[in-house]
C-alpha cells in the first residue's frame, strides 16, 4: 500500500524523520518495503521556456532549441514534432535521471550539435499518459521552478507492507490510530461538516437487505444536479502519488476517502436506478453481469449483488456495473457505503479472477462502524467539487448491530508470557490508546471491549500481542531458558502452531534434504493414475496443466527425472504442498473440493558420496523407514507403521502405511515399476508421504522427566524359530508386554532364513536390556522373566527357543 507522508501528517502531525518512523512502524508490525522521494526523483528538472526552435542543419526531424531554464540557457536537440518557439516545457538537466526510463541525462552530440538536456513529455515523467510529444505547460507558467516544487510533488510516498490480519491499517487513518497510540498523540480527521437541503432521502430512495449474512450493513446518501468533470489538480495529484489514475471527480472522491479512512465507496448515476430501489441480495445461479471493465461474468449463487428492482446494477465489494456507470451525462448520484462478509468477498474475488483495492478491504474485514463517517466525507467532496445538492439524512440499513467482542484480560497471565514487569495501568493505557474500551477493573483482571474494526483480536493472547508491540520488542530481553516438568503431568498439545510448516522445512534441510516448489497443475494421464475424476481447472493455460493434482508424486517424480537428466544422480529432496479432490464437504473454500496439505519426500541414488573410506550404497527401504522412524521421534507423536489396509499405485509391494489414531495418514517404501516406467524412470525411488492437514491435529506425547538409572544395565539375548508368516513386531510386543518393570528396551538384531533352518521357518533374535533405579540387577530379579517370556512366545507362536 502506497502513503503520502504529507497526507499522513495531516491525520497526525507528528515529528519523526524517516529512519525514525521506519523504526515505529516496524516495531508496530508495519514494514516499509520502500521510500520514495518525489524532490529527488524529480531532481534537476525544471519548468523552461523554449526561446528558439530550429531545424537541424543535418537532420529533417530534429529541431535545435533554446531554452531558458532559470539562471541559465541550454542547448537542447529534440525529436518532437509538436516542439515550438515560445512554449513553456519541463527540461530535464545534466545528470537528472528519466523516471521512465531510469537513464541519466548527460552531454551528447547528436549530428555535430552537443544536446545539453533533454524536453520531456508527460509519459517520460511519470505524470501522465500523453505520448503524442513533449509536455506542453500553460503560457503563465513561471520559469526555472524545480518540477516537484511547480506541481506539488514534494513529497514523499511509502509503500508499506501489511500482513492479513492488519486490515485495519489499510488506511491513512489506520496507520495514523497506530502512530499517534505509540507516540502518544491526537488523530485528526478530515472534515465532514456537510450542508444538506431540505429533501429527506427517504423520498429519493429504498434500501432493502435480503441476505444479511452477506452484507450486514448497508447506507446511502443522494447528491442532485451534479456536474460531472476532471478532479481538480489536487486531488488528481493525490491519486497519483499512490500509484491510482484519475477518473473523474465523483469516481476519484471515492478512491480518495477509501484510503484517507478504510471504507471503500461506489457512486451510481442515481437516474439509472430501476424505481429508485436498492435490493441487496444473492446472486441467481449463472447469473450474468457486465462490470465496469466490460466484460460479462458468469455469478455463482454465494456471491453477493447490489441490485434495482429490474437488475443487478454492482457486484457487491467488488466491482460496479457497466449499467449505472458515472458518465458525463449522469446529473444526480447514489452514493454507497457499505460492509460486506470478508469470506464472501474473498470467495467472489477469487473465482472471478477480479481483485481490486475495493475487494482487498473487503475480503481482510473493514470498519462497520465507519461507514457512515466515510458517506459523509464523500458526499461534501463530491458537492464541493462537482456542486449539487445533498439530501437531507443518510439511509443506513443495520438490523443487526455488532456489538463489541469482550475479552476477559489477565494482568499477570500477560507479564509472564512477555517476560517483562509491566503495571497493570501501563498495560490498560496501552490498549486504550489503540482504541480498545473496558468495562470492568481489578487487581487482578480487566474485561477489554474489542472494536469491531479489529478483526485480528479474538482473545486474552491477542491483547497480550498488543501490550507488547506497544511497549517494543528491543526493550524485551530475550529469555531462552526453559523449564522442565519433572511432575509428568500436563496437557496433551496439538502438533499444529503457527511456525510448525518452518519447523518441519529446517528438520528435513537440516537432515540434509533440499527443498522443492512445483505447481499445482499437472496434466490429466498423470493424475488420472489417481483418481477417475480429476478436478479440472475452468481456464486451463494447457492441457499439460489441465488438472489439479490429486497426489504430489507425480510432480516429484518429474523433478527427479529432470534432475538425472541433467546428471543429478543422488537426491534428497521433499515439498510440503496441497493436493485437491472433489468432496462432498460444504464447508471449505469452494463446496464440492476438499484441499489437502501434504509432505512428499524422496530419496533416489547413493545414501554415501564416492570415497576411499566406504564403498557406495543404495538407498533401500531401511533408510526410508529410518527417516520415519526418526521424524515420529523428532516431533513426540504416536504414529505407527504398518500393512496398508489397500494398495497405493505409487508404491510396490515394499511399503508400509503410517497410522495414526487407527487411520492411514501416510505411506513409505519403493515406488513401484508401474509408475516409475510411466515417467520414464529407470532409477529406483524412494518415497514418503504424510497427510499434513491431519498430522497438525494430532496430539503429542507429554514429555516427562525419568532420571537416568546410575547402576549398570543388564543384557539378555533370546532367539526363536517361527514361522515365516509371524511378523517380528508382534513377537516385539508380547515381549515387551510380559517383561516387567525392569525391562527397559527391546530391539530384533539378528534374522535368519535358509541353510539348516525347516522349510518355512525362521530365526529372529532379540536384545533385551534390564535395569533398576536403585541396584544393580541379580540373576534372581532377571531369571523369572526371562523364563515367562519363554513360556509365552512358544505358547503364542508355537515357537521354539535356539541357542544364541
Amino acid at each position: 500500500m502506497l502513503l503520502s507522508l504529507k497526507k499522513l501528517k495531516e491525520f497526525v502531525n507528528f515529528d519523526l524523520n524517516l529512519e525514525e518512523l521506519d523504526d515505529v512502524l516496524t516495531m508496530l508490525g508495519i514494514e516499509v518495503e520502500s521510500v520514495t522521494d518525489y524532490s529527488k526523483k524529480y531532481d534537476k528538472f525544471f519548468t523552461a521556456h523554449v526561446l528558439s526552435c530550429e531545424k537541424h542543419p543535418k537532420a529533417d526531424k530534429l529541431t535545435v532549441c533554446q531554452v531558458d531554464f532559470g539562471n541559465e540557457i541550454a542547448t537542447v536537440v529534440c525529436g518532437a514534432p509538436n516542439v515550438a518557439q515560445g512554449q513553456k516545457v519541463v527540461l530535464g538537466t545534466i545528470g537528472g535521471v528519466v523516471p521512465n526510463g531510469g537513464f541519466k541525462l548527460e552531454k551528447r552530440k547528436i549530428r555535430d550539435i552537443v544536446s545539453s538536456g533533454m524536453i520531456c513529455s508527460q509519459t517520460e515523467l511519470d505524470l501522465g499518459e500523453d505520448t503524442g510529444g513533449i509536455w506542453v505547460l500553460p503560457e503563465e507558467t513561471p520559469v526555472g521552478l524545480p518540477v516537484a516544487q511547480h506541481f506539488g510533488l514534494d513529497d514523499i510516498v511509502l509503500e508499506l507492507g501489511l500482513t492479513p490480519n492488519k486490515s485495519d491499517c489499510l488506511s491513512y487513518l489506520g496507520i495514523a490510530r497506530e502512530l499517534a497510540a505509540k507516540l502518544n498523540l491526537e488523530i485528526k480527521l478530515p472534515k465532514s461538516n456537510l450542508v444538506e437541503n431540505n429533501i429527506f432521502i427517504s423520498e429519493d430512495i429504498k434500501i432493502e437487505i435480503i441476505d444479511a449474512e452477506k452484507c450486514e450493513r448497508y447506507a446511502a446518501r443522494v447528491i442532485r444536479n451534479v456536474e460531472i468533470k476532471e478532479s481538480p489538480a489536487w486531488l488528481q495529484k493525490e491519486l497519483k502519488l499512490i500509484g491510482l489514475r484519475p477518473v473523474n471527480a465523483p469516481v476519484d472522491v471515492t478512491n480518495l476517502v477509501m484510503f484517507e479512512l478504510g471504507q471503500p465507496l461506489h457512486a451510481f448515476d442515481y437516474d439509472k436506478i430501476s424505481d429508485q430501489k436498492i435490493i441487496v441480495r444473492s446472486a441467481k445461479e449463472g447469473e450474468a453481469f457486465t462490470t465496469l471493465d466490460g466484460k460479462e461474468r458468469k455469478l455463482n449463487d454465494f456471491m453477493v449483488v447490489i441490485a434495482d428492482s429490474e437488475k443487478a446494477i454492482a457486484l457487491g465489494g467488488v466491482m460496479g456495473g457497466q449499467n449505472t456507470e458515472i458518465t458525463k451525462a449522469t446529473q444526480n448520484i447514489l452514493l454507497e457505503s457499505a460492509y460486506f462478509n470478508p469470506s464472501t468477498i474473498r470467495k467472489t474475488a477469487k473465482v472471478l479472477a477480479l481483485a481490486s483495492d475495493s475487494s482487498y478491504r473487503f475480503e481482510r474485514g473493514t470498519d462497520i462502524e465507519g461507514i457512515t463517517r466515510a458517506l459523509d466525507r464523500a458526499a461534501l467532496l463530491i458537492a464541493e467539487i462537482c456542486g449539487g445538492e445533498i439530501s437531507k439524512g443518510i439511509m443506513d440499513i443495520y438490523p443487526d448491530p455488532k456489538a463489541w467482542n469482550k475479552i476477559e484480560f489477565r494482568f499477570a497471565r500477560a507479564r509472564k508470557i512477555i517476560g517483562i514487569e509491566i503495571e497493570n495501568d501501563v498495560m490498560l493505557t496501552f490498549l486504550k490508546s489503540l482504541g480498545f474500551g473496558t468495562e470492568e477493573i481489578n487487581d487482578e483482571y480487566a474485561i477489554i471491549t474489542v472494536p469491531p474494526r479489529r478483526n485480528d483480536i479474538f482473545g486474552e493472547i491477542d491483547l497480550i500481542e498488543e501490550i507488547a508491540r506497544m511497549y517494543n520488542y528491543d526493550n524485551i530481553t530475550p529469555n531462552y531458558v526453559s523449564s522442565i516438568n519433572f511432575s509428568g503431568k500436563g496437557v496433551h498439545p496439538k502438533l499444529a502452531t503457527p511456525p510448525m510448516r518452518d519447523k518441519l522445512r529446517d528438520y528435513f534441510v537440516a537432515s540434509g534434504f533440499t527443498e522443492i516448489l512445483t505447481q499445482n497443475m499437472i496434466d490429466p494421464k498423470s493424475a488420472g493414475i489417481f483418481t477417475e475424476n480429476p478436478v479440472e481447472i475452468a481456464n486451463p493455460l494447457g492441457v499439460e496443466l489441465s488438472r489439479l493434482r490429486p497426489s504430489m508424486v507425480p510432480s516429484i517424480l518429474k523433478t527427479i527425472d529432470l534432475n538425472l537428466r541433467h546428471g543429478n544422480q543422488s537426491l534428497k529432496i521433499f515439498e510440503i504442498g496441497k493436493v485437491f479432490n472433489h468432496s462432498d464437504k460444504k464447508n471449505n473454500l469452494l463446496a464440492g473440493f476438499e484441499e489437502t496439505e501434504m509432505l512428499q519426500i524422496a530419496l533416489v541414488g547413493k545414501s554415501t558420496p564416492k570415497q576411499w573410506a566406504l564403498p557406495e550404497k543404495a538407498w533401500d527401504f531401511y533408510d526410508i523407514k529410518g527417516l520415519a522412524e526418526d521424524f515420529n521421534e523428532f516431533f513426540n507423536l504416536s504414529m505407527k507403521f504398518d500393512l496398508p489396509n489397500e494398495n497405493n499405485p505409487a508404491y510396490s509391494a515394499n511399503c508400509l502405511a503410517i497410522k495414526a489414531n487407527g487411520k492411514e495418514i501416510g505411506y513409505f517404501g519403493a515406488a513401484s515399476a508401474n509408475i516409475l516406467k510411466q515417467f520414464d524412470l529407470d532409477t529406483p525411488v524412494l518415497l514418503l508421504e504424510l497427510n499434513l492437514t491431519v498430522l497438525f491435529n494430532l496430539d503429542v506425547k507429554v514429555q516427562k522427566y525419568k532420571p537416568f538409572s546410575p547402576f549398570p544395565t543388564v543384557n539378555r539375548d533370546l532367539a526363536f524359530l517361527l514361522d515365516e508368516s509371524i511378523n517380528s513386531g508382534d513377537v516385539r510386543k508380547i515381549i515387551a508386554k510380559i517383561g516387567g518393570g525392569y525391562l527397559k528396551k527391546v530391539e530384533v538384531f539378528d534374522f535368519y532364513a535358509g541353510k539348516n533352518l525347516p522349510e518355512g521357518k525362521k530365526s529372529l533374535a532379540y536384545s533385551l536390556s534390564f535395569s533398576a533405579p536403585d541396584r544393580t540387577l541379580l540373576d534372581e530379579d532377571i531369571d523369572p522373566a526371562i523364563e515367562k517370556i519363554i513360556k509365552e512366545v512358544e505358547k503364542v507362536f508355537s515357537a521354539e527357543l535356539r541357542k544364541v
